[in-house]
C-alpha cells in the first residue's frame, strides 16, 4: 500500500494570534465603555429631571421672611403626581411645614414686645391681629371698643387689648409702626413676612408670645382688625362660666370641606390636607380660650403640619391632637351684624367692620332710651351661623339628623 506522504502544515506564529485577540479585545472594551458612558449620561439626565420639577415650583413661592425650607418629594412618582396639582403659593409641596422652623421656640423672635402689657396680670388679653399698612383700623379700635374708658372693670377684672404684626417689604411702613408703637406701646411685632397665606405664622406667634410674655393670664381672645368686639358682652359670658380651665369658644363650624378650586383665595391643594371634611373649629374672626388651652395649642401646633388655613389650624387640627374641644357660643359670629342697638348689644363680635362702621356701632350702642325684648335678636346671623351650604371660604355638608355640638 503506497504511502500517503503529509506534508508539514504552516501554524501561525504567536505574534499574530496575539495581534488577533488584541484587536478583538479592543473592539469588546469600546463597545463597553461606550454602553457604560451611555448608561451613566441616562442616569444623570433622568436625576436632572428629578430635580427640576421642585426647583421650579420652589422659585415660584414668596420668600418667607425667616425662610422657606425644602423638603424634597420622595419618589419619582410623587413628584410627577404633585407636579400636577396646583401649587398654594408660598407653601409649595416642597415647602416644610414644620413650624420649629419657622416660630423658632427657643428662641426671642419679637421685633416690638410691650413690656407693661402684661403688668397687672389681665384677666382678659385680647390680642387683634392686624396687618403693617391698617393704621386707620387700629386708630378706630382705639378709640371705640378698646379704648380706656370701655376697658374700665373693677381691679381683679383686667382687660388689655394689643395689635399683633409681621413686618413688611415697604421700610417705611416698618418705620412707621416703630413710631406707632412708640406713641401707644401696644404693638408686638414679629420676624416674619405679613401676608394672607402666612396668618396660621402669626396666630402661632401669638400662642409663643402670649405663653412666653403673659402664661398667667386668665383668658387670651384672638380676633381681627375688621371686628367690632363687644367687650362688656364679652366679659360677662365669660364670668357666667362655671369653669375656666378648658375654654375654647367661639362660632362653631362643623362639616366643612375643603376648597379644591385653584382659583378660590381659600384654595386647599391635597398635600396640604388630604382629609374629606375639616375637624370642628372655630372661625378665626374671634375666638377665645383659657391659658392652659393656649399652652397645649401652642405645643400641638409644633408637632402639627403647618396649615395655611389658621382657625382650621388652630382650634380644628391642633385643637383634635391636643384633644381639646372648641364650643359654640351664640353671641359670636362670623357674618356683619344689623345696626341694631338691641342686636349689636346682645352681640360679642361683629364681622366686616371698617372704620366708619366702628363709629357707628360705638356711638350707637351708647343709647341709653332703647328697651330691648327677648325677640330682638340678628336673624340674618342666626340663619347663616353653620348652617351655610357656603359661607366664607369652606363648603358646608347638608346637615345631618346628628347637632353640630
Amino acid at each position: 500500500m503506497e504511502r500517503i506522504r503529509l506534508l508539514p502544515m504552516e501554524l501561525p506564529s504567536a505574534t499574530s494570534i496575539n495581534n488577533g485577540n488584541n484587536t478583538s479585545n479592543s473592539n469588546n472594551r469600546g463597545r463597553t465603555s461606550f454602553i457604560r458612558r451611555l448608561g451613566l449620561g441616562c442616569i444623570v439626565l433622568a436625576a436632572l429631571g428629578l430635580l427640576y420639577v421642585p426647583a421650579y415650583h420652589s422659585a415660584q413661592g414668596p420668600a418667607f421672611g425667616i425662610g422657606e425650607t425644602s423638603s424634597p418629594a420622595g419618589s419619582s412618582g410623587d413628584s410627577h403626581f404633585l407636579a400636577s396639582v396646583a401649587q398654594l403659593p408660598g407653601w409649595t409641596f416642597n415647602t416644610s411645614r414644620n413650624l420649629h422652623l419657622y416660630i423658632h421656640p427657643e428662641n426671642n423672635t419679637s421685633i416690638l414686645s410691650p413690656n407693661e402689657l402684661c403688668t397687672p396680670l389681665p384677666y382678659l388679653l385680647i390680642i387683634v391681629c392686624s396687618a403693617v399698612a391698617n393704621e386707620r383700623a387700629r386708630s378706630a379700635i382705639r378709640n371705640t371698643w378698646a379704648s380706656e374708658e370701655n376697658l374700665h372693670y373693677d381691679a381683679e377684672t383686667n382687660i388689655k387689648v394689643a395689635f399683633l404684626l409681621g413686618q413688611s417689604d415697604n421700610d417705611t411702613l416698618n418705620a412707621s409702626i416703630m413710631e406707632e408703637n412708640y406713641e401707644y406701646g401696644d404693638i408686638i411685632q414679629e420676624k416674619f413676612h405679613d401676608t394672607y397665606n402666612n396668618l396660621t405664622l402669626k396666630s402661632v406667634m401669638m400662642l409663643k408670645w402670649v405663653t412666653t410674655n403673659c402664661p398667667h393670664a386668665t383668658y387670651l381672645m384672638k380676633t381681627d382688625d375688621d371686628m367690632y368686639i363687644n367687650v362688656e358682652g364679652l366679659v360677662k359670658a365669660l364670668k357666667l362660666r362655671p369653669h375656666i380651665k378648658g375654654s375654647l369658644i367661639g362660632s362653631l363650624i362643623c362639616n366643612a370641606r375643603p376648597i379644591s378650586d385653584p382659583k378660590n383665595k381659600w384654595y386647599t391643594p391635597k398635600y396640604m390636607f388630604s382629609e374629606k371634611i375639616y375637624p370642628n373649629y372655630l372661625s378665626g374672626t374671634g375666638y377665645v380660650m383659657s391659658l392652659d388651652v393656649a399652652s397645649k395649642l401652642y405645643h400641638a401646633a409644633l408637632e402639627t403640619p403647618l396649615l395655611h388655613l389658621e382657625d382650621v389650624y388652630i382650634t380644628g387640627l391642633c385643637a383634635r391632637n391636643a384633644k381639646l374641644r372648641p364650643i359654640n357660643h351664640p353671641g359670636f359670629s362670623y357674618v356683619p351684624r344689623k345696626l341694631d342697638y338691641c342686636v349689636l348689644k346682645s352681640a360679642i363680635t361683629a364681622h366686616k367692620v371698617n372704620s366708619s362702621v366702628m363709629y357707628s356701632i360705638w356711638n350707637k350702642l351708647k343709647e341709653t332710651n332703647v328697651t330691648c325684648t327677648t325677640a330682638s335678636t340678628d336673624k340674618k346671623a342666626v340663619k347663616l351661623n353653620r348652617r351655610g351650604r357656603n359661607v366664607g371660604y369652606y363648603l358646608v355638608k347638608k346637615r345631618s339628623n346628628s347637632r353640630c355640638t
